[in-house]
């Protein structure tokens, strides 16, 4: 059994018929009208091979937006979706977009930075705002799709039988996850957060909002978002984790397991927000898996699935990374502010006097 048949094996095994054919290891004859499929270049599986991969990246870059439902109509909850360093498309009044790095945002105005330099924006100016990122769940979800139904229709129209659809789904679905998974990772996308309402009069700011009064929890709102997963620590020594689910300038609420819990500003001693590497994690499982699998299929003296196996073991890999950065979190202190240090050391070496200066946060 080569690469491809045995990568699409172990996604298929599970629903393999329980009696294998004469003379046939057991598992193999359940995968056996996948695996020969894409081992076939003489066949349809060539084209359909590319008509997935073709209709995987095109349903990538046209579906909507994740969140696009959600989107804002009140400026003063903006800083609840974006955080400082986010990259941001910013549409004014007059329909022309600025794209940059967010820097400052208030109640009033936000400024983000160019490459002509920083641009400011106060909020009757601002008609819409979109924040970049990468749409994993999409992505897996339509790799999915596309490959069980393009396993599903290959099966059938090669092998037949009463289990050809199941043994199509179920095998080539995990696959397309993982290929979905990475496209998604490379491909980013832009998601609406904000628009302004078509009449400005029947939003009002509300009395807690976000940036009514000069405070350190307006600032804790450009480092955590809405759902983040929260540790805060009152002036007691307590802990509590959860979700955040609101913010305003005098309190903050979480769901934990025991239920939603408030604090107020002076009851908070610290604020860490804990965040899991999933992006980077599907990038490098899928990175490993396209090199073992390009290693695997194109050094041997049989190069017939050198094109199939990177992509393959890639969304393999990428599956495997996503477990791994899910089991993976860091945790960062984003109320108070880490204090800043600056460290000034003497450094002396032959026929050198100077000093050496370091910033420490």
């Amino acid at each position: 059994m080569n690469l491809t048949s045995a990568i699409i094996s172990a996604s298929a095994i599970a629903v393999a018929p329980p009696q294998a054919s004469l003379g046939q290891p057991a598992g193999l004859g359940a995968v056996g009208s996948v695996a020969r499929l894409i081992r076939n270049r003489r066949g349809p599986s060539a084209s359909l091979r590319r008509t997935g991969l073709a209709s995987l990246v095109a349903l990538m870059l046209l579906a909507p937006s994740q969140g696009s439902a959600q989107v804002l109509q009140s400026f003063e909850d903006l800083a609840l979706r974006v955080n400082l360093d986010d990259q941001l498309r910013v549409e004014d009044q007059s329909g022309g977009r600025t794209t940059g790095r967010l820097t400052r945002l208030t109640r009033d105005e936000m400024a983000i930075q160019t490459e002509a330099g920083e641009q400011r924006f106060t909020r009757d100016t601002v008609r819409a705002v979109a924040v970049r990122g990468h749409a994993l769940r999409k992505g897996a979800l339509i790799g999915a799709g596309v490959f069980a139904v393009l396993g599903a229709v290959a099966t059938c129209s090669h092998e037949g039988g009463g289990n050809c659809v199941i043994i199509g789904l179920f095998g080539a679905a995990p696959i397309g996850a993982g290929v979905g998974l990475a496209i998604g990772a490379l491909t980013p996308r832009m998601r609406a957060v904000y628009r302004t309402p078509e009449n400005r009069a029947s939003v009002l700011p509300s009395g807690g909002a976000i940036g009514v009064q000069p405070s350190l929890l307006e600032d804790l709102a450009l480092r955590v978002n809405l759902n983040d997963q929260l540790r805060v620590e009152d002036q007691s020594g307590g802990r509590t984790t959860g979700r955040l689910t609101s913010l305003t300038a005098d309190e903050i609420t979480i769901q934990s397991d025991a239920g939603e819990k408030y604090f107020a500003r002076a009851t908070v001693r610290q604020i860490a927000v804990r965040r899991q590497p999933l992006r980077m994690a599907v990038l490098i499982g899928a990175g490993a898996g396209a090199v073992t699998g390009a290693i695997a299929a194109c050094t041997g003296p049989d190069r017939e699935e050198c094109a199939d196996a990177p992509i393959l073991a890639g969304g393999v890999g990428a599956g495997i990374g996503l477990a791994v950065g899910a089991l993976m979190h860091s945790t960062t202190t984003v109320f108070p502010e880490p204090e800043k240090r600056t460290f000034i050391v003497p450094a002396i070496s032959r026929g050198v006097v100077g000093v050496r200066v370091s910033r420490q946060w």
